[in-house]
Formats: C-alpha cells, sequence, structure tokens
C-alpha cells in the first residue's frame, strides 16, 4: 500500500531546510473561491504556527497563541487516517490539516537552518529535536513513530536539501490536496514520442474461445512475520496486531487469528492458505505480481528484513507453483526506507542497489538475461514469454510523491519513461501485444501529476497493442480507465486489491482470462474470504468463494470503450455503481456498515475515469450525470448508506477554516 502518510509532514518538512521560508504564490485559478480562500486560511495558520512554534522551541514558552493553536490543530484531524489513507481520499478535514502542517513545518525548518540552529556540528540531533518536538506538540502521532521515520529518512533528506534546485513554496504543492496547490515550474517533463495519436476509443475485443488463458494477479502481500493472534489491534501506531494488549483493554481489541479489519497486515498462514486455495482449484498459465511484500511498519524496516521477506515469499511461490512462470515488478513498500529508490545518479551510499541486486537473484529464474541491466539499473525490465508477446514491467516509485529523490532531479524521472516509450514503439514494429506491470496507477492520487501525463501520452500513442495494465497499491479491487487529451478511451488498468486485509477489507485474489492471441482481457474473477466468520473458526480453512465475476456483475465488453460505456450506466444507474463500491471493498463488514453516500459514490466514480489526478474532464462528466441521477432517485434506506458522512467532515473543515480566518482577522 501507500507509504504511512504522516511521514510527509516529518519528510517534505525536513528536505527542504535550506530553500527560504514558505510564501504562498498565486493559487490554480481552477480551485474554487471558498478552496481559494481556505487555502489562503491554510498558509495563514501555517505562518502564524511556524513563528509561535519556533519562539516555543527556543525559548520553552509557550504563548496563549500557540496554545490556542495547537489545541485547534491536535483537535482537528484523525490520527490514524492520515497515516493509512491516499491523501486524495482524506475527508476535507485531514486534508487541512496534513496542508498547514506540512508548510508549517517547512517554515519552522527553513528559519532554523537560515538563523543558524542547524548550520552547526549538532544539525542532526537539533533537526530531530525539532521534528520530535513537532510531532508530539501537534499529535501527528507516536515519539517512536516519529523517531523511527526521522532516523531512516535524514540521511536521504539531508543529501537532497543542499542539492536540491526547487523552490520551497511549491513543495506542499505536490501533495494531491486541492487547497495546497500552487502554480509550480520545477519539472516539466517532456518526452519525445514517434508515430500518430489514434483519433478514437480502442473498442478492440475479440470473442471468448476454448484456448483462453488463465492468469493469477496477486499483490500487496504485506507478510508480517510478527504478527500475533490476540494481540493489539487497535493501537496509536499506523501498523497494529504486534503488541500485547494493555491491561484492563476490552476483548475486542484483540487481533483475529487469521488477520484483522483494522491496521494489521498477513500472518504467514493466511499466505499459505491464499496459496493452497489457488493451487487446489486453478489451473494458471502464469502470475503477475505487482509488488508489496514487506509489510507497513515503515518507521522500523530493517535493510535485512526486507530481503528476507522477499526470499521467504519468492520461496513460498516457488514451493506452491513450481512450473508457473512468475513476473513480479516492485512496490514501495520494498526498499529501506520505505518507498525511496533512485538510479546511479545519487550517491553510492544512498542507492538501493542492494535491493535491485537481490531481486535479479530472485526473478532472474523467470526473466531473459538481457533484463538484468536494467533490473539493476532501476528495478524494471521488458521480457517476450513467447512471439508475438511482450511483458513490460515498471517501477513506479518514479511517479510517487514519498519517494524524495523526486525533488531532487527531474532527469531520474525521464529515462525510464523514454525507455518505456522506446520499448513499445519496438514491440510495434515486432508487432507484438503487450502487458504493463505496475505497483502504482497513474490515476492514484499519490502519483505525481507530470509523471502521469507523459505517461497517458505514451499509452495513448500505443493503445492499439497494449492489452492490459495491471496494479496493486490501493488495496481495492477496481479499475481506472486511460484517456487521450481529445477524451478518448484508450487502456484499461486492472487493479488485483490485495492479499493483506490492511486497512477494512477482505483479503482477496484475482484471475484473469486472456484471449490467447492478443492478451485482451476478456473477464476476470475475485475471490475473498468473510474475514469475520473465519477468524470465529480459527481450527478452520478459510472459506475462499467466488465474490463476483466481472462479467457477470457488470458488462462483457471489456475493451477501452465498453468500459467508458459502463461508467456512463454507472451514473445513470447508481444501484450499478454501489455495487462496484461494495466490490471494491470486498464486502468487508467494516465498509458495509460504513455505507457509501452521494458525496462517496461522486468520489467512487471520478476515481475509475482518473488516470491523473489533475486531470479530470470525464470525471466530471460523469459526476454531473451521477448528480442527476441521483437527485431523481427514490430516497431510501438502501440508496442512502452512511448519508451524514461526507457533510460532516466538509462542514468540520470549514467550520475550523472559518475559526481561523475569525482569529486572523479579530
Amino acid at each position: 500500500m501507500k507509504l504511512i502518510r504522516g511521514t510527509t509532514l516529518l519528510g517534505i518538512g525536513i528536505l527542504f531546510v535550506g530553500c527560504g521560508a514558505f510564501s504562498l504564490p498565486s493559487v490554480y485559478d481552477v480551485l474554487s473561491k471558498d478552496q481559494q480562500a481556505t487555502s489562503f486560511v491554510s498558509a495563514s495558520i501555517a505562518e502564524e504556527i511556524s513563528r509561535e512554534y519556533l519562539k516555543y522551541h527556543r525559548t520553552g514558552i509557550e504563548t496563549e497563541r500557540l496554545r490556542q493553536l495547537g489545541k485547534d490543530i491536535r483537535s482537528s484531524h484523525s490520527k490514524k487516517a492520515i497515516f493509512t489513507e491516499s491523501m486524495a481520499d482524506l475527508t476535507s478535514t485531514d486534508q487541512f490539516f496534513v496542508c498547514t502542517l506540512c508548510r508549517s513545518t517547512i517554515n519552522v525548518f527553513a528559519r532554523t537552518f537560515t538563523e543558524g540552529e542547524l548550520s552547526g556540528p549538532e544539525r542532526d540531533d537539533e533537526a530531530k529535536k525539532l521534528m520530535l518536538g513537532m510531532c508530539d506538540y501537534f499529535a501527528i502521532s507516536t515519539q517512536e513513530v516519529c523517531s523511527g521515520l526521522f532516523d531512516l529518512n535524514w540521511p536521504i533528506l539531508d543529501f537532497i536539501l543542499n542539492e536540491t534546485v526547487a523552490k520551497s513554496n511549491t513543495f506542499c504543492s505536490m501533495l494531491p490536496i486541492p487547497i495546497c496547490q500552487v502554480k509550480q515550474d520545477e519539472y516539466n517533463l517532456t518526452l519525445s514520442i514517434q508515430g500518430d495519436l489514434p483519433q478514437e476509443s480502442n473498442s478492440n475485443l475479440p470473442a471468448k474461445t476454448s484456448e483462453d488463458i488463465l492468469v493469477l494477479h496477486l499483490t500487496d502481500i504485506h507478510y508480517d512475520p510478527e504478527y500475533a493472534e490476540g494481540s493489539n489491534a487497535a493501537c496509536d501506531e499506523p501498523m497494529c496486531c504486534r503488541n500485547s494488549l494493555p491491561e484492563g483493554s476490552d476483548s475486542s481489541a484483540a487481533a483475529g487469528f487469521w488477520s484483522d479489519y483494522r491496521d494489521c497486515d498477513c500472518p504467514k498462514r493466511l499466505i499459505l492458505s491464499a496459496f493452497e486455495h489457488i493451487k487446489e482449484n486453478h489451473k494458471i498459465e502464469w502470475i503477475y505480481h505487482t509488488g508489496d511484500v514487506p509489510p507497513h511498519n515503515v518507521w522500523s524496516t530493517t535493510r535485512q528484513g526486507n530481503l528476507d521477506m522477499l526470499s521467504e515469499i519468492d520461496e513460498l511461490l516457488a514451493k506452491y507453483f513450481p512450473d508457473t512462470p512468475i513476473y513480479p515488478c516492485l512496490g514501495n513498500h520494498e526498499p529501506h526506507p520505505a518507498n525511496v529508490f533512485g538510479n546511479d545518479e545519487i550517491p553510492s551510499s544512498l542507492r538501493v542497489d542492494w535491493l535491485y541486486e537481490h531481486v535479479w537473484s530472485l526473478w532472474s529464474k523467470w526473466l531473459p538475461a538481457e533484463a538484468e541491466e536494467t533490473v539493476l539499473r532501476g528495478g524494471y525490465y521488458t521480457a517476450s514469454p513467447s512471439k508475438g508477446h511482450r511483458i513490460v514491467a515498471l517501477n513506479s516509485m518514479d511517479c510517487y510523491l514519498y519517494n524524495w529523490w523526486l525533488f531532487y532531479n527531474a532527469t531520474l524521472i525521464q529515462e525510464q519513461l523514454q525507455w518505456f516509450h522506446d520499448t513499445l514503439l519496438s514491440a510495434e514494429e515486432a508487432g507484438e501485444s503487450v502487458h504493463i506491470l505496475t505497483h502504482i496507477p497513474a490515476g492514484d492520487g499519490d502519483c505525481w501529476c507530470n509523471w502521469s501525463q507523459e505517461y497517458n501520452r505514451v499509452l495513448t500513442r500505443f493503445n492499439g497493442i497494449i492489452t492490459g495494465v495491471f496494479s496493486g497499491h490501493t488495496h481495492k479491487d477496481e479499475m481506472n480507465l486511460h484517456y487521450s487529451e481529445d477524451g478518448y478511451a484508450t487502456v484499461v488498468n486492472w487493479n488485483g486489491g490485495s492479499l493483506t486485509s490492511y486497512s477494512n477489507k477482505n483479503p482477496n485474489y484475482r484471475l484473469y482470462e486472456l484471449h490467447p492471441e492478443n492478451w485482451q482481457v476478456l473477464d476476470h474473477h475475485t475471490y475473498t474470504f468473510n474475514l469475520t466468520e473465519a477468524n470465529l473458526t480459527p481450527d478452520e480453512q478459510p472459506k475462499w468463494e467466488l465474490e463476483y465475476q466481472f462479467t457477470k456483475e457488470y458488462t462483457e465488453d471489456t475493451s477501452p470503450a465498453g468500459i467508458d460505456r459502463l461508467l456512463l450506466e454507472m451514473a445513470e444507474k447508481p444501484d450499478l455503481l454501489r455495487k462496484f463500491w461494495r466490490n471494491k471493498f470486498t464486502n468487508s463488514d467494516p465498509k458495509l456498515a460504513e455505507g457509501c453516500d452521494n458525496a462517496c459514490l461522486s468520489k467512487t466514480i471520478c476515481r475509475i475515469a482518473t488516470s491523473n489526478y489533475q486531470e479530470r474532464t470525464r470525471c466530471k462528466e460523469l459526476q454531473a450525470i451521477l448528480a442527476e441521477s441521483l437527485e431523481n432517485e427514490p430516497d431510501t434506506d438502501d440508496n442512502n448508506g452512511g448519508g451524514a458522512a461526507g457533510l460532516s467532515a466538509l462542514s468540520l473543515a470549514s467550520l475550523l477554516a472559518l475559526l481561523a480566518a475569525s482569529k486572523l482577522l479579530g
């Protein structure tokens, strides 16, 4: 899954110490007046927090104004959600908190650096003191989490802050939070793309045959070797189910045997159960494994621990599927520290060559010898398993906002994208059909929009030969539709969900039916089990069952044009969209209890139609149709699940902004 989100407050803040005090240039014109006003309030509060906190840091005297600001900020956010949810999916209240604290942290570090505290021999200690102080004062997370994240990330961040040419006033703008957006020109990737673009949606779809191929998609296993049944599943850290329950705790906080809906990852027995069920019930031709083997304890990982887990899961796959080719790609949790990748243009002591070398030692039994060069350089490769077919596996950390090297040198990013284009050009010339593996979907809010823009241009150019993109990362059983700049549907990104239950979902795996000639996805099947039911009978194997079959649940037309028509149908028939939402979260008990109100439905359809977080043309068209459909829909309990949730979150953020504004102006 995503990096624990609170790291941005620690990491981005540290990263830009030497870049000058934060100032707010013109916000994006596309923001509404309310968003622009809230953005101004956020920047103003951030300026006041940084000024007052710096006085407190230096003198130990807490002013009345800082006391009030601290109280407001500490009570304004969800301590767990900012670490476990994608920033794009946070409530407006939590987004306000993250944006404001990001700006505050940058201000504090910039002023401390320029005024001398971080320029002397005690710089490392002073930086840690600052970060842990802010972490505690504003209740970002526990001291253990904040301290661990600092220790793991500071050497990289310390190097980057001395080398980056970017300006401080745009860094928080990289976050997928509208009120944090300001205009920025630091990075402008532009690929050299050869050939003509399509003039209409891709509607190619061959008929099913008796020779169709069955392929397994595994993703986001998140194996936790320290998972303990009966441990604390309701801890203060972003990942639980490891430590004993505090004395006197309610027994409902105890972790289940097979895993837990709360912020917990996979015990080994769950992984073995899945592999055994797949082996006994499906005849698969090959496996796509789209990353994230280690668990979510990103504040306490070790290099050797990550290597050991990668080796252990590889051995299990080889044991259960000895004659089945496996095509993997890297997730953001594979390196140590998590999320941080780079190539040989960065200092050797900070590179992850050790990871590339290790995964090549594991992957080489499945991949051609010529893949070694790119795997060792950047963790990506291409392979042609059979004549007329090609697989391209990308390292999508080049788009991940928590890969700190994004802020260092854009050429590190463009290199793989250009290789991607050139590889597809060669595949087109050879008449090959192509599948793409990538951990993070381009439309995810944590994927840098400039990268997504160029990636989408490549997909548009070669959509005639790309017959499937396969991703993970979000832990949700979903899909994203890619569009050209002219609005044509071009490629479908199929997301495999996750084997882990982190957070609030049932474990799942997915099977694809592929046409034998061009590997077009003709159907897919999602298998899962109910975690509540399984934990009631720990002595029995979980009841893995087919949750749904795509063509029976939604549409038989799985071409890009067909999926676009499906989205229109979802907008016109909200019950179909509600069904998609339930399947998206694998019909887990907590999500079904939570429900999906109209705001949730609108966000759900937008996400399917988004392949670049800042490009929402098709999203807005569908949302408008959905809004009209919901307006005309009879008001029943069945279609009103959790109806007040979105409104209350929005209102709280608005009230917070108004409160802050009144204090600023009063």
